[in-house]
Protein backbone atom coordinates (compact mmCIF):
# COMPACT_ATOMS: atom_id res chain seq x y z
CA UNK A 1 0.00 0.00 0.00
CA UNK A 2 0.99 3.16 -1.09
CA UNK A 3 0.89 6.25 1.46
CA UNK A 4 2.11 9.02 -0.66
CA UNK A 5 -0.94 9.17 -3.10
CA UNK A 6 -4.26 10.50 -2.64
CA UNK A 7 -6.05 7.45 -2.76
CA UNK A 8 -7.15 5.99 0.46
CA UNK A 9 -5.75 3.20 1.81
CA UNK A 10 -8.79 1.13 1.69
CA UNK A 11 -9.46 1.55 -1.85
CA UNK A 12 -5.82 0.72 -3.00
CA UNK A 13 -6.53 -2.46 -0.40
CA UNK A 14 -9.83 -3.35 -2.23
CA UNK A 15 -8.82 -2.94 -5.91
CA UNK A 16 -5.65 -5.29 -4.38
CA UNK A 17 -8.14 -7.78 -3.44
CA UNK A 18 -10.00 -7.61 -5.86
CA UNK A 19 -7.72 -7.87 -8.69
CA UNK A 20 -6.86 -11.13 -6.65
CA UNK A 21 -10.07 -12.23 -7.17
CA UNK A 22 -10.10 -11.72 -10.64
CA UNK A 23 -6.86 -13.15 -11.60
CA UNK A 24 -7.46 -16.45 -10.25
CA UNK A 25 -5.67 -15.74 -6.80
CA UNK A 26 -8.04 -15.98 -5.03
CA UNK A 27 -10.55 -18.93 -6.49
CA UNK A 28 -14.61 -18.73 -6.11
CA UNK A 29 -15.21 -20.55 -2.68
CA UNK A 30 -11.94 -20.10 -0.95
CA UNK A 31 -11.56 -18.59 2.62
CA UNK A 32 -9.67 -15.54 2.33
CA UNK A 33 -7.05 -14.33 5.03
CA UNK A 34 -8.19 -13.32 8.08
CA UNK A 35 -8.31 -9.58 9.18
CA UNK A 36 -4.98 -9.89 11.33
CA UNK A 37 -3.63 -11.78 8.60
CA UNK A 38 -4.52 -9.19 6.03
CA UNK A 39 -3.25 -6.68 8.34
CA UNK A 40 -0.11 -8.44 8.63
CA UNK A 41 0.26 -9.14 5.06
CA UNK A 42 -0.56 -5.29 3.10
CA UNK A 43 0.98 -3.34 6.42
CA UNK A 44 -2.06 -1.76 7.24
CA UNK A 45 -4.86 -1.68 10.57
CA UNK A 46 -7.55 -3.70 10.95
CA UNK A 47 -9.37 -0.60 10.70
CA UNK A 48 -8.52 -0.70 6.42
CA UNK A 49 -8.74 -4.36 6.29
CA UNK A 50 -12.32 -4.42 7.38
CA UNK A 51 -13.63 -1.43 5.32
CA UNK A 52 -11.58 -2.62 2.07
CA UNK A 53 -13.72 -6.15 3.01
CA UNK A 54 -16.99 -4.56 3.03
CA UNK A 55 -16.97 -2.67 0.16
CA UNK A 56 -16.17 -5.67 -1.81
CA UNK A 57 -18.96 -7.58 -0.03
CA UNK A 58 -21.22 -5.12 -0.75
CA UNK A 59 -20.21 -5.17 -4.23
CA UNK A 60 -20.73 -9.20 -4.10
CA UNK A 61 -17.44 -10.08 -4.88
CA UNK A 62 -17.15 -11.55 -1.24
CA UNK A 63 -18.90 -13.15 1.46
CA UNK A 64 -18.97 -13.06 5.43
CA UNK A 65 -19.87 -15.96 7.60
CA UNK A 66 -20.04 -15.12 11.12
CA UNK A 67 -17.46 -17.40 13.24
CA UNK A 68 -16.06 -18.72 10.05
CA UNK A 69 -14.28 -16.16 8.28
CA UNK A 70 -14.93 -14.59 4.65
CA UNK A 71 -15.49 -16.24 1.57
CA UNK A 72 -14.71 -15.90 -2.27
CA UNK A 73 -18.16 -15.11 -3.83
CA UNK A 74 -19.54 -17.53 -6.60
CA UNK A 75 -19.38 -15.71 -9.93
CA UNK A 76 -23.21 -15.11 -10.63
CA UNK A 77 -25.00 -15.33 -14.10
CA UNK A 78 -25.80 -11.62 -14.79
CA UNK A 79 -28.90 -11.35 -17.44
CA UNK A 80 -30.99 -8.41 -18.26
CA UNK A 81 -35.21 -9.39 -17.30
CA UNK A 82 -35.93 -7.24 -20.32
CA UNK A 83 -33.26 -8.54 -23.40
CA UNK A 84 -33.58 -11.25 -25.98
CA UNK A 85 -30.47 -12.94 -24.84
CA UNK A 86 -29.11 -16.24 -24.93
CA UNK A 87 -27.09 -18.20 -22.63
CA UNK A 88 -23.98 -18.86 -24.61
CA UNK A 89 -24.05 -15.11 -25.29
CA UNK A 90 -24.93 -14.32 -21.86
CA UNK A 91 -21.13 -16.49 -21.19
CA UNK A 92 -19.58 -15.03 -23.61
CA UNK A 93 -20.55 -11.82 -21.76
CA UNK A 94 -19.24 -13.09 -18.32
CA UNK A 95 -16.31 -14.38 -19.45
CA UNK A 96 -17.04 -17.57 -18.94
CA UNK A 97 -17.38 -21.49 -21.34
CA UNK A 98 -21.05 -22.31 -22.26
CA UNK A 99 -22.11 -25.72 -22.78
CA UNK A 100 -25.46 -27.88 -23.28
CA UNK A 101 -26.55 -31.42 -23.48
CA UNK A 102 -29.46 -32.31 -25.25
CA UNK A 103 -31.70 -34.23 -22.83
CA UNK A 104 -34.56 -34.46 -25.42
CA UNK A 105 -35.78 -33.67 -28.72
CA UNK A 106 -39.32 -34.83 -29.95
CA UNK A 107 -42.47 -34.46 -31.82
CA UNK A 108 -45.29 -34.02 -29.51
CA UNK A 109 -49.07 -33.26 -29.52
CA UNK A 110 -49.80 -29.58 -28.20
CA UNK A 111 -52.12 -28.63 -25.50
CA UNK A 112 -54.44 -26.41 -26.29
CA UNK A 113 -52.41 -23.52 -24.48
CA UNK A 114 -49.42 -24.45 -26.68
CA UNK A 115 -51.94 -24.36 -29.73
CA UNK A 116 -53.11 -21.00 -28.85
CA UNK A 117 -49.48 -19.20 -27.61
CA UNK A 118 -47.78 -20.59 -30.69
CA UNK A 119 -50.93 -20.06 -33.34
CA UNK A 120 -50.75 -23.02 -34.67
CA UNK A 121 -53.40 -25.69 -35.70
CA UNK A 122 -54.98 -28.46 -33.36
CA UNK A 123 -53.63 -30.87 -35.92
CA UNK A 124 -49.92 -29.60 -35.96
CA UNK A 125 -47.69 -31.39 -33.62
CA UNK A 126 -44.67 -29.03 -31.84
CA UNK A 127 -40.85 -29.83 -31.84
CA UNK A 128 -39.69 -30.07 -27.52
CA UNK A 129 -36.43 -29.53 -26.87
CA UNK A 130 -35.08 -30.49 -23.55
CA UNK A 131 -31.11 -28.99 -22.92
CA UNK A 132 -29.31 -28.93 -19.85
CA UNK A 133 -26.84 -25.35 -19.75
CA UNK A 134 -23.07 -25.64 -18.31
CA UNK A 135 -21.30 -22.33 -17.41
CA UNK A 136 -17.23 -23.90 -16.91
CA UNK A 137 -18.50 -26.89 -16.61
CA UNK A 138 -21.31 -26.49 -13.55
CA UNK A 139 -24.83 -26.99 -14.29
CA UNK A 140 -26.65 -24.05 -13.48
CA UNK A 141 -29.76 -24.02 -15.72
CA UNK A 142 -32.79 -26.62 -17.76
CA UNK A 143 -33.52 -25.40 -20.73
CA UNK A 144 -37.27 -26.22 -22.20
CA UNK A 145 -38.09 -25.00 -25.32
CA UNK A 146 -41.17 -26.11 -27.75
CA UNK A 147 -41.20 -24.89 -31.59
CA UNK A 148 -44.07 -24.96 -34.49
CA UNK A 149 -43.39 -28.51 -36.55
CA UNK A 150 -42.03 -25.92 -39.21
CA UNK A 151 -38.91 -25.98 -36.56
CA UNK A 152 -38.29 -29.73 -37.60
CA UNK A 153 -35.02 -28.95 -39.17
CA UNK A 154 -34.02 -28.73 -35.72
CA UNK A 155 -33.62 -32.45 -35.26
CA UNK A 156 -30.48 -32.09 -38.45
CA UNK A 157 -28.75 -29.44 -35.84
CA UNK A 158 -26.34 -30.92 -33.48
CA UNK A 159 -26.88 -28.62 -30.42
CA UNK A 160 -24.28 -30.24 -27.99
CA UNK A 161 -22.72 -26.93 -26.37
CA UNK A 162 -23.90 -25.19 -29.10
CA UNK A 163 -25.61 -22.10 -29.19
CA UNK A 164 -29.76 -22.50 -30.21
CA UNK A 165 -29.88 -18.71 -31.06
CA UNK A 166 -27.07 -19.28 -33.29
CA UNK A 167 -28.01 -22.38 -35.19
CA UNK A 168 -31.57 -20.62 -35.61
CA UNK A 169 -30.08 -17.29 -37.06
CA UNK A 170 -28.45 -19.72 -40.08
CA UNK A 171 -32.52 -20.30 -40.73
CA UNK A 172 -33.08 -16.09 -40.25
CA UNK A 173 -34.51 -16.96 -37.57
CA UNK A 174 -33.87 -13.65 -35.09
CA UNK A 175 -35.55 -13.62 -31.62
CA UNK A 176 -36.09 -10.10 -30.74
CA UNK A 177 -38.96 -9.70 -28.14
CA UNK A 178 -40.19 -12.00 -25.34
CA UNK A 179 -42.65 -11.70 -22.73
CA UNK A 180 -41.55 -12.98 -19.14
CA UNK A 181 -43.07 -14.56 -15.77
CA UNK A 182 -40.24 -15.34 -13.63
CA UNK A 183 -41.42 -17.36 -10.09
CA UNK A 184 -40.00 -19.74 -7.63
CA UNK A 185 -40.37 -23.22 -7.35
CA UNK A 186 -38.30 -26.27 -5.67
CA UNK A 187 -36.20 -28.49 -7.60
CA UNK A 188 -37.53 -32.51 -7.59
CA UNK A 189 -35.69 -35.37 -7.38
CA UNK A 190 -34.96 -35.44 -10.84
CA UNK A 191 -34.20 -31.75 -11.45
CA UNK A 192 -32.03 -31.87 -8.39
CA UNK A 193 -29.89 -35.14 -10.05
CA UNK A 194 -29.42 -33.18 -12.95
CA UNK A 195 -28.43 -30.17 -11.70
CA UNK A 196 -26.50 -31.64 -9.26
CA UNK A 197 -28.28 -30.10 -6.13
CA UNK A 198 -30.09 -30.88 -3.16
CA UNK A 199 -34.07 -31.85 -3.69
CA UNK A 200 -36.05 -28.79 -2.90
CA UNK A 201 -33.31 -26.33 -3.69
CA UNK A 202 -34.92 -23.63 -5.05
CA UNK A 203 -34.91 -22.96 -8.74
CA UNK A 204 -35.78 -19.36 -10.93
CA UNK A 205 -38.54 -20.48 -13.16
CA UNK A 206 -38.69 -18.37 -16.55
CA UNK A 207 -41.58 -18.55 -18.94
CA UNK A 208 -40.92 -16.73 -22.00
CA UNK A 209 -42.80 -16.47 -25.20
CA UNK A 210 -40.64 -15.54 -28.12
CA UNK A 211 -41.35 -13.42 -31.16
CA UNK A 212 -39.36 -13.45 -34.65
CA UNK A 213 -38.03 -10.43 -36.34
CA UNK A 214 -41.33 -10.26 -38.32
CA UNK A 215 -43.36 -10.66 -34.77
CA UNK A 216 -44.80 -14.18 -35.05
CA UNK A 217 -44.34 -16.01 -31.87
CA UNK A 218 -41.59 -18.66 -32.58
CA UNK A 219 -41.22 -20.62 -29.68
CA UNK A 220 -42.35 -20.86 -25.97
CA UNK A 221 -39.60 -21.62 -23.07
CA UNK A 222 -39.30 -22.92 -19.91
CA UNK A 223 -35.79 -22.00 -17.87
CA UNK A 224 -34.86 -23.94 -14.11
CA UNK A 225 -31.84 -21.67 -13.21
CA UNK A 226 -29.80 -22.60 -9.63
CA UNK A 227 -31.24 -19.45 -8.03
CA UNK A 228 -28.28 -18.16 -6.53
CA UNK A 229 -26.32 -18.80 -9.65
CA UNK A 230 -28.20 -15.77 -11.14
CA UNK A 231 -28.51 -11.53 -11.21
CA UNK A 232 -31.29 -10.36 -13.39
CA UNK A 233 -31.51 -6.70 -13.72
CA UNK A 234 -35.01 -4.96 -15.01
Amino acid sequence: MDNTISTPLYRQLENTIRQDIDTGKFPPGSQLPTENELSDIYHVSRVTVRKALSVLSDAGYLERHSGKGTFVAEKKMQRSISQVLGFTEMCKILHTSAGAKTLKIALEDPTEKEIEQLSIQPSEQIITLERLRYSDGKPVLLELNKFPESFSFLFGVNLTDASLYEALRKYDIIFVQSRKTIDIVFATAAESKLLDIPKGHPLLRIRSVVSNSDGSVTSISQQLCIGDKFKFLV
